[in-house]
This record gives C-alpha cells, sequence and structure tokens, in this order.
C-alpha cells in the first residue's frame, strides 16, 4: 500500500504543478519517498491542532518543493482545499510558489536557500531551551515514569543547493557544537542544480563535512525505498547527542524522460512527459483525482497517530498542571504568542541626568531590566558582544551541558545568529542579535526573512556611524541604516539616548514586530527635551527656540546631542532653531498629515542631521545641500578629524547652515 500511496502523493503534486504552468518537478519527483515516509511514519502533528505546541516541525529549506509539501499537507488532512492546490502560485492564494508563514502546516517561510536549515536550528534549539525549563527531572535513571510536556523534533528537508549556500555551514557549526540532538535534516542529494550537475560545482564530501562539526551522518544508498529512509529516520531520533543528517542519494526528475538532467529543476512539463510520468505512476485520469484507498492510507497514519499522541500529551499537560505555579503554566500557554505585559515607561531606571555615557552602555542597563522581567528575552552576539554590550549579566551562558542559560555564544556567525533568531521566535521567545552595524550587512537575508515572517526578532547594531573612527572604512557604515529603512515591516529605531532607548524597547515589546536598534559609539548626556512616549510617534520637537523659528534641524540618534549644540551656536546669531528627534522614521511616517505638518513650521528651512548616507531623507528637504550626512566611504582617522574632512564638524555644519538661511 505504501508504494501505491507514494504514487498519488507524487501524481498530485506533478498535477499542482502543471496545472499552474510552473513549478520545480525536479525536486518534487525526487524527494517524494522522503516526505512520503516522514509523515505517515514519523511525524507527530495533528492536522486539527496545527499549532499545537508539543508538535513535530518541518521546514522545507528546500522551498522550490513546495508542491510537494502542499500535496502532503492535503493528503494529511490539514486544513487545505482542492482549490487551494489549484490556486498554487496565485495572487493572495494558500500555495504561494515558496511556503510562507501563515499556510496551515508551515512552520516557517522559507525560498532563500539555507535560511530554512539555519532557522531549523533556530527552532531545535528552542526546543531544548523549553525542555529544561518546562519538563519535570526524573527521579533517578531509572525513571520511566516521569513524562514530559515538551518534546518534539525538528525536520528539515534540505537540497545540493543549501548545502552550498554559507549560512548552511555556519548553522551545521552551531548545531553541531551545541549538540542539537532532535535536529534532523533529510538531504536530498540529487546531484543537480539549477545550471549544472553537482559534479561540476559541488564536490566535497558533505559526510566528512557534518561528521567534522560533530553530526551523526548516515547514508540512504536507494532514495526511492521507503523502509530504507524510514531506518534511518528511526537510527536517527534514537540519537538524541548529535544533530542527524541523512544523506538520501537520489535522482532529479526521477522518472521524467529529463531524469538526472538541470533541464527538470524547474519549469511545466510537456504534456507528453507529465502523462508518461503518470501512467507509470498509475495514477492517469483527470487532474486532482485521488484514488481512495492509498490516499485515505497516507491520512489515516498521519491523523491516527497524531490524534493519540495529542490526546497523552494533553493527560500530561494535566498532571504538570497539579504541580506547576499559575506563572508558568501561562508561560507555557502563552509560548504561541509572544506576548509580554511589561511596560519600560513605568520602571524607575534611575537615570543620572549628569553622566556622559555611550548609547551602548545605555542600553546595556535596559536590556538587563528586561531579561530580570521576561525569562524568554535571550539572545546574543556575533562575538562581539564585550563591544556592543548585548551580554545580559548574571544569566549565564547556552551551552550542551545547560540550556538554562539567556547569552547565546554565536561565534563570528552574523548570518546564521539572524536565522536562528528567527526560529526562537517562531518558537515562543523575543530574541535579539547583535553585531556592528558595518556587519549587519551579513545578516541582511536573516532579517529580510525576519521582516517577511514579521516575527518579533529585534537586531541591535552598534557603532553605527563614520564617528566609529580609526578603524576606518571597513567598520564606518554608509549605506546600512538607507538599506535597513528600505526594508518592509522593519522598524529601525535609532534613539538619542537612555529615555529614547527605554521608549524604543517600549515599542518594539508591546508591538511584537521587526526591529533594528542601531547606537551610535559617541558618549551623551540625556538631552533636555526627549521623551520616551514619544517615540512611539517616530518624531517630536525635542527643542524649541524662545522665539520664531528659522530652521528646523531633523537629527537622529547620537547626532540629537550635535543639533543641539548647533541651536545654541545659532541662537547667538539671532537664528531660532527647532530640534526634532526622529527616533524611527518609519513610525513618523504612520501618523497623520497633521500631526506631520505640525512639526515643520511654514517658512522654515529644513535640515537633516546624521552620520549615515542621505539615501531615503531626500522627502524631508528642498535640496541636498540640506542634507548634513555622510555619502562616501569613509577614513582611517579619529573621530574629530573625520568629522573636519567631511566637512560635518560643528564649525563647518553651522557656517553651511547660516549660509543657506
Amino acid at each position: 500500500m505504501d508504494n501505491r500511496s507514494l504514487a498519488v502523493l507524487k501524481g498530485l503534486a506533478l498535477d499542482i504543478i502543471q496545472n499552474a504552468k510552473g513549478g520545480h518537478p525536479g525536486s518534487t519527483l525526487s524527494a517524494a519517498p522522503i516526505l512520503y515516509t516522514l509523515y505517515t511514519k514519523h511525524m507527530k502533528v495533528n492536522p486539527s491542532m496545527y499549532d499545537w505546541i508539543n508538535r513535530d516541525r518541518f521546514i522545507l529549506s528546500a522551498g522550490h518543493a513546495s508542491a510537494l509539501l502542499y500535496a502532503t499537507l492535503f493528503l494529511s488532512g490539514y486544513q487545505l482545499t482542492v482549490e487551494d492546490l489549484k490556486n498554487y502560485r496565485r495572487l493572495n492564494s494558500k500555495t504561494p510558489s515558496h511556503p510562507e508563514l501563515g499556510t496551515v502546516g508551515i512552520d516557517a517561510s522559507t525560498g532563500m536557500l539555507g535560511e530554512g536549515f539555519a532557522t531549523a536550528v533556530g527552532i531545535a534549539l528552542g526546543e531544548k531551551i523549553l525542555e529544561e525549563r518546562f519538563n519535570k527531572k526524573p527521579k533517578n535513571v531509572f525513571d520511566k515514569k516521569t513524562r514530559k510536556i515538551i518534546d518534539y523534533h525538528t525536520y528539515v528537508l534540505a537540497s545540493d543547493g543549501d548545502l552550498m549556500e554559507g549560512i548552511s555551514y555556519e548553522a551545521a557549526s552551531f548545531a553541531g557544537n551545541l549538540k542539537l540532538g532532535k535536529l534532523i535534516v533529510l538531504y536530498d542529494a540529487n546531484k543537480s542544480s539549477m545550471d549544472t550537475n553537482t559534479n561540476k560545482n559541488f564536490t566535497e564530501s558533505i559526510s566528512s563535512r557534518f561528521m567534522s562539526q560533530g553530526w551523526h551522518v548516515q547514508i540512504v544508498k536507494n532514495g526511492k525505498s521507503i523502509s530504507e529512509i524510514n531506518k534511518a529516520i528511526e537510527k536517527a531520533k534514537k540519537n538524541t547527542i548529535n544533530p542527524s543528517l541523512i544523506i538520501v542519494n537520489t535522482t532529479i526528475g526521477d522518472g521524467s524522460k529529463l531524469e538526472g538532467t538541470p533541464k527538470i529543476h524547474s519549469g511545466e512539463l510537456t504534456k507528453e512527459d507529465y502523462e508518461q510520468l503518470k501512467r507509470g505512476l498509475g495514477v492517469e485520469g483527470l487532474p486532482f483525482t485521488l484514488l481512495k484507498e492509498p490516499a485515505e492510507n497516507i491520512r489515516n497514519q498521519v491523523i491516527q497517530r497524531g490524534s493519540t499522541l495529542y490526546d497523552e500529551w494533553e493527560k500530561i499537560v494535566v498532571e504538570y498542571q497539579k504541580d506547576m505555579i499559575s506563572d508558568k503554566y501561562n508561560e507555557l500557554q502563552n509560548l504561541a504568542y509572544n506576548n509580554t505585559e511589561i511596560d519600560l515607561t513605568k520602571i524607575d531606571f534611575g537615570i543620572n541626568y549628569d553622566l556622559k555615557e555611550t548609547l551602548r552602555e545605555s542600553n546595556s542597563k535596559v536590556m538587563n531590566v528586561i531579561a530580570g522581567s521576561m525569562w524568554n528575552f535571550i539572545g546574543g552576539a556575533a562575538d562581539v558582544a564585550s563591544a556592543t554590550l548585548t551580554y545580559l549579566n548574571g544569566k549565564g551562558d547556552i551551552d550542551y551541558n545547560n540550556f538554562n542559560g539567556r547569552n547565546i555564544l554565536y561565534g563570528v556567525r552574523e548570518n546564521a545568529s539572524g536565522a536562528i533568531s528567527n526560529g526562537l521566535a517562531l518558537s515562543g521567545f523575543r530574541p535579539f542579535a547583535s553585531t556592528f552595524m558595518a556587519f549587519s550587512d551579513y545578516m541582511k537575508p536573516s532579517i529580510r526573512m525576519t521582516s517577511l515572517m514579521n516575527l518579533p526578532v529585534t537586531y541591535i547594531f552598534t557603532h553605527d556611524s563614520i564617528t566609529v573612527g580609526a578603524d576606518g572604512p571597513t567598520h564606518q557604515p554608509i549605506e546600512q541604516l538607507a538599506s535597513l529603512r528600505a526594508t518592509p515591516n522593519l522598524y529601525v529605531y535609532r534613539p538619542a539616548d537612555m529615555i529614547e532607548i527605554i521608549g524604543a524597547w517600549n515599542c518594539i515589546l508591546k508591538e511584537r514586530k521587526p526591529a533594528v536598534i542601531s547606537l551610535a559609539k559617541t558618549e551623551v548626556k540625556v538631552q533636555g527635551g526627549t521623551n520616551m512616549l514619544s517615540v512611539s510617534k517616530g518624531a517630536y520637537i525635542e527643542a524649541d527656540p524662545s522665539d520664531i523659528i528659522n530652521v528646523v534641524i531633523i537629527a537622529t540618534g547620537a547626532e540629537v546631542q550635535v543639533a543641539n549644540s548647533i541651536k545654541e551656536r545659532l541662537k547667538t546669531d539671532g537664528i531660532g532653531v527647532r530640534v526634532i528627534s526622529m527616533p524611527c522614521m518609519e513610525k513618523f511616517l504612520e501618523q497623520t498629515d497633521s500631526y506631520k505638518d505640525s512639526l515643520f513650521p511654514a517658512g522654515a528651512k529644513i535640515f537633516v542631521l546624521e552620520y549615515e548616507g542621505s539615501f531615503g531623507w531626500g522627502k524631508f528637504v528642498t535640496g541636498t545641500d540640506y542634507l548634513l550626512t555622510a555619502n562616501e566611504f569613509g577614513k582611517s582617522a579619529s573621530k574629530e578629524e573625520i568629522l573636519k574632512y567631511y566637512k560635518l564638524d560643528l564649525d563647518s555644519m553651522v557656517e553651511r547652515i547660516k549660509s543657506l538661511i
């Protein structure tokens, strides 16, 4: 019956692609036995309770094989209809070209090769942390009665392309280091990419690579054998000490006239090839019509196992609830929502208004207060926590012997740290990841996926302007802020002082949106007019002259302090300056027109002051002369020398403003 059911799965996936006049038939045909075996023999899921917190997770890192996944979910009893399958790749359908969070049964959006792999590492890490927090400890080594409330596997289907991507190396190294034994990657080794077969572009020993990174590796010689694949998964599940890689040797486009060639990677099958494939499978006939018994066999296996396991788990929850304090039980119930009830504006931070300190130091104080109030606030830096000051004091480090810690030692793995944070957010955490702003470029694919999935991940980027100084142009960001601000769904906060840092974090924690906190290296005092509540408006009047307003300076971050110095200098020349602090451009642009207009009095000359690139600021000024920004790569020199060289020192800017009004 298994072979007949597999044929039905393949046939349905081919119908989906053919009806859409496009897709990726190559991996759909090669990986079908893998997904069939995984879902019918192993996946602990309950399609009627698709958000069950103790379900197994499946990440299709090879997102181009989506038609196969949608066919599998449909046949497994998830809430997808034949009409949904027919709408594959169509506008606003439940079955987009690559899997997207929001479709029932999809645990993460994928499509950028390697990202799904790394996101799955974050999900597997989340499982280990949740196990440590919520599971009862066995009374002794012989105790077999104490049952776990958190106990699930994370499975991945990866392609050759996934493992070519650098992020998969970063993530695999990280997973092996932490011994994430419930992570099982099924590698569809079909030996082909889009342009060529892998004997020309991907020839290293994958098994040796992963074994050197601490993984348990198996090889399935016959990728068509359900029995071989099943035995390999069983063995992988028994090894809880190491993450597992199962290399399944397959043939791309198995059964097609183009099998084994890059030509079958993507596109529409010819009518002749489609028909001969379905004849060979024994499922010829009208598209989307299924053989009843083999189709029911898939659904029955998935639902019966899943329903039984779910019922057993509910009994475990009842047992745990008897002993678990109400706050901890609420934590468990809240895992699917990432909610928080903290209001930072009501906390006394003991702010010293006379103290001059770096914004990193101020941010560290706020983060440590948050960590004391939120158990699921967790994260780390790409080997620069001692510089970005994002270490959570007294909260311990996560390592393979201790998942009670709250600090993740990512090493120099920027991109993986972002994707792992996405996996943690999908597991109920409020994660953060940090590095220098210039190195945010390493993380852009992961940041993009954070924003696309609308996940509550916070990126903390320090040393965020040309004032980094002597480290030189490789470390002096110019275009990064503009690039981040151009990303949909991403809120970029550049706070001026500790007051605005508190306001920014308050918005982030309440709104559960993707966010960046951008911090300069500069020391600042708390400014006289900053307001933590006004951060939610994106921009507000930080300082006004006593008389007429001749000039408006929009400033962000540490440059608000500079803007106030300019204001005082121009005051002696009888020029009135309004300083507008704009900690979050995205939030300001969401405000009403009347509020936005209220900040800019008629007739006043508007300037923008920010020590990064000008891209994106043109909408606020009448010409580029009014942009006090840095638009070329920097120099290796002191902060003072750099500012003077680019005419962004106080004297030069004062003279420039005077010449333009």
